[in-house]
């Protein structure tokens, strides 16, 4: 915005937030590379469906593994899955997974309860990346009539609508 300055200043027109730079093996997990659902949650059972995307920057082909495993907050292994395969020079590809979390502890606003999900690559036996996934099992609806639900119980939704602006003169909300 440097050709038209005004105090209407676009925020993101310059660094106002963490930046971090990410140094990775040739063989890692792609940048949000993991996506997590939770299609099925009983009393007793989670079903947590992960798919991962696994970049290989190198000039040949490898053999990867890649290796799932879901943490509780006190850091026990609750659930895990691997899979094995070759993927190809200068390539990615989905790995998709489904793990099961026996008796979960379901994340609600009384009881913010995180999971971890760990991905792990592996090309011929040696560790090239890992990647660290929060994950709240939770289940949501909306009904038109009745309002949102969280885990089965009506649940108000609070909060504001935030809007960033006045980059060069301050913060307003």
């Amino acid at each position: 915005n440097s050709e038209q300055p005004n105090s209407r200043w676009y925020s993101g027109c310059g660094i106002y937030r963490n930046v971090w730079l990410t140094s990775v093996d040739p063989v890692y997990v792609d940048l949000w590379g993991v996506y997590v659902t939770t299609p099925e949650i009983t009393e007793d059972n989670a079903v947590v469906n992960v798919k991962t995307t696994v970049k290989n920057e190198m000039p040949q082909e490898v053999n990867v593994k890649t290796e799932t495993s879901i943490v509780d907050g006190s850091g026990k292994q609750v659930a895990s899955a691997s899979v094995s395969g070759t993927l190809a020079a200068g390539s990615s590809k989905e790995i998709e997974q489904d793990l099961s979390v026996r008796e979960p502890v379901l994340w609600t606003l009384e009881n913010p309860c995180l999971y971890e999900v760990v991905t792990r690559i592996f090309v011929d036996d040696k560790q090239t990346d890992e990647y660290v996934t929060p994950l709240g099992i939770r289940y949501f609806t909306f009904d038109a009539q009745k309002g949102f639900f969280l885990n089965g119980e009506s649940t108000k939704i609070k909060g504001v609508c935030l809007h960033h602006d006045l980059g060069c003169l301050g913060a307003a909300v």
